[in-house]
């Protein structure tokens, strides 16, 4: 029989062996999916095992799936483009290229010209957020409709939601999108610049501020190339007096000055002034800063407090991180229309077993009452609340890390101390860390994310988990 394997039962082995079987129901949270959908998953992902037996028990399924190693890779080798999947690539074409040639599509996704249709009109509805239309033309082909502002908007999302997710997506995408969006000539260059963006400006509080940035780059300025000199942010504002104008509500005084000097040389600062208000917004998400939700944080800082209380037997008291992310999660909460990007990377984290039950536990109540709140926000919540005051103590040690915000690693910086023995003397991320060896003599490296740990070359690494 044959096999129909897509980007879903990819993320549905990752999330059982995340869980070891033992959380289902978080399964179907996660994946906004039901009980019968996930067992249907889990039953595709079983034939793909040599030799198994049949049996249509889902305790023997599960105990099969997670003893055998081999899996992934054959997920992801026989991977085809599911609905949702061809309609995000669908809409990432037009958004980039304004015009879709749906002989030529129907032929590269292996879909009728009547299918493709039908999915037009999916992607017609989820852009009218953007003021966005679809048109089609007989015998011409489909076009995108409205300003080219909006198109830039929408493309910031649909590019996020790739870098986000691109693991998982299907090998077309990286033939189609990856020269893109992972361009030779500046994706480097960019993502050192970001990191060292997020280092001055004190963005380093949320998971995926990285890709936010980068989205944000690529769709307002690398795809609209056109912009003048004069009319680029770094000529408008070409003095501290200027930039604070617009910027310091967002950045504090120490930093501004040192922000200012990075975009009078580096690439975001040639982004079209015009852009400015879209920087800013981009800006406060990445920092939390969301001076409309101010009058409901005592609200929300109420229900957070109820509930880890209930659910875990854990007090907060109120700080400025944890100001930053009840105002974010009130504002996502409000979002009419929301598109679905999820987040894996709590998955690369060295969690130990005790941690994922709560943090599940955690995030089951919190949807209870904020419907998008995330995963990987609500781990990044409890390591957070759950850390404890600082113990000195004697190996000195760097942490390199990737994807982790450093706010939260500094968080728990006593605690890891305490927990593995160590003193940390500085937080590093990968691809700062290569300058960083060059002027101090580092005796240890530790790791929480098990990719990195490869990646150090000859120096003592040691692979670290979270404090309970």
């Amino acid at each position: 029989m044959t096999i129909s394997i897509n980007t879903k039962h990819l993320r549905v082995l990752e999330l059982l062996e995340f869980t070891k079987g033992n959380n289902l129901d978080f399964l179907e949270m996660f994946l906004d999916s039901n009980k019968a959908n996930i067992c249907s998953y889990l039953k595709e992902i079983y034939k793909g095992i040599p030799y198994s037996k049949n049996t249509t028990k889902t305790d023997e399924i599960i105990k099969c799936i997670l003893n055998t190693n081999t899996l992934r890779s054959f997920l992801k080798k026989e991977q085809t483009i599911s609905k949702d999947d061809r309609i995000f690539y669908l809409t990432l074409h037009l958004l980039l290229k304004s015009t879709l040639n749906l002989q030529n599509l129907s032929e590269s996704l292996d879909v009728s010209r009547r299918t493709l249709n039908g999915d037009l009109v999916t992607i017609k509805k989820n852009i009218e957020i953007y003021s966005l239309d679809v048109h089609s033309v007989s015998g011409k082909g489909v076009f995108l409709e409205g300003e080219f502002i909006n198109r830039k908007r929408a493309l910031c999302t649909y590019i996020y939601k790739y870098l986000v997710e691109e693991k998982y997506m299907p090998e077309l995408f990286k033939k189609s999108f990856s020269h893109i969006f992972h361009n030779e000539e500046i994706d480097e260059v960019l993502q050192r610049q970001i990191e060292y963006f997020i280092s001055i400006a004190n963005c380093d509080s949320f998971f995926y501020n990285r890709e936010l940035l980068k989205s944000f780059y690529i769709s307002f300025k690398f795809l609209d190339d056109d912009t003048s000199s004069e009319n680029k942010i770094k000529n408008n504002l070409n003095s501290l007096d200027s930039f604070k104008i617009y910027f310091e509500n967002i950045f504090n005084r120490n930093s501004l000055n040192c922000v200012f000097e990075f975009f009078q040389t580096s690439l975001l600062g040639e982004i079209s002034f015009e852009d400015i208000k879209y920087l800013q917004n981009i800006l406060k998400i990445c920092k939390g800063l969301f001076p409309e939700e101010t009058v409901f944080l005592k609200n929300h800082y109420t229900v957070f407090k109820r509930i880890l209380k209930n659910t875990l037997n854990l007090d907060i008291s109120s700080d400025k991180f944890l100001d930053k992310f009840l105002s974010r999660t009130s504002f996502a909460s409000k979002q009419a229309h929301y598109l679905p990007i999820f987040e894996m990377s709590f998955l690369n984290l060295n969690l130990d077993d005790s941690t994922i039950e709560k943090c599940i536990k955690l995030f089951k109540e919190l949807r209870k009452s904020y419907w998008n709140i995330s995963f990987t926000d609500v781990v990044s919540l409890y390591l957070y609340v759950n850390s404890n005051s600082k113990k000195e103590d004697e190996k000195k040690l760097v942490i390199v890390y990737n994807t982790i915000p450093k706010h939260l690693l500094e968080q728990l910086k006593g605690k890891i101390e305490n927990d593995n023995n160590v003193t940390i003397t500085n937080f590093i991320n990968i691809n700062l860390f290569e300058d960083f060896k060059k002027s101090h003599n580092i005796e240890c490296v530790g790791v929480f994310e098990g990719a990195l740990k490869n990646s150090l070359g000859n120096l003592e690494v040691r692979h670290l988990t979270f404090p309970l």
